[in-house]
């Protein structure tokens, strides 16, 4: 693993995203307050940031605690790992500062306000997105995780699938 994040979930999402990438979506700004989870989801925007890596939601959540993890090039280990689902594929463009976050703030903007910046080298990743039980030797659930399975690619890919609308765990 390369790096985990524990975020706190009051909006029913997460999203990992590229910042200040997601501002040419915007025409290079975005104003304090301004509601960008509604223009993702009232245009196309959502769409286009998904084709261009920006952004990557992970929707539908209960309110709780959660571990967001990160793996370049590399596999967890499986044990005491349950996957619940996993999503192929999606792609992150990295070429500058790449964040997760309470999808809240995307509900009321505001630069760098609960914003958790995840130190990874830049590049181009293909996403495997899990939804993962973490299990104790006994088999009970230890902790809920979404974990990023980032493959190096040179280029970003056609991605043939949606965001889940019910990504519970």
């Amino acid at each position: 693993m390369i790096k985990q994040y524990k975020l706190s979930v009051d909006f029913n999402g997460i999203v990992i995203f590229n910042y200040p990438n997601i501002l040419e979506l915007f025409g290079g700004r975005i104003q304090n307050g301004q509601n960008i989870l509604k223009d993702f989801t009232s245009s196309n925007l959502g769409e286009v940031a998904l084709d261009k890596g920006i952004a990557l939601p992970i929707l539908g959540l209960d309110d709780g605690d959660y571990l967001v993890r990160f793996y370049i090039d590399q596999q967890p280990e499986n044990k005491n790992r349950k996957i619940i689902f996993s999503d192929k594929y999606f792609y992150l463009d990295v070429s500058d500062n790449l964040y997760v976050a309470d999808i809240i703030i995307f509900w009321d903007w505001d630069d760098y306000t609960g914003w958790n910046k995840i130190d990874i080298p830049q590049g181009i990743y293909k996403i495997c997105l899990e939804g993962v039980h973490l299990l104790n030797d006994e088999g009970q659930v230890l902790e809920h995780s979404y974990d990023l399975l980032m493959t190096s690619v040179p280029t970003i890919g056609i991605r043939n699938l949606e965001p889940r609308s019910d990504s519970r765990l």
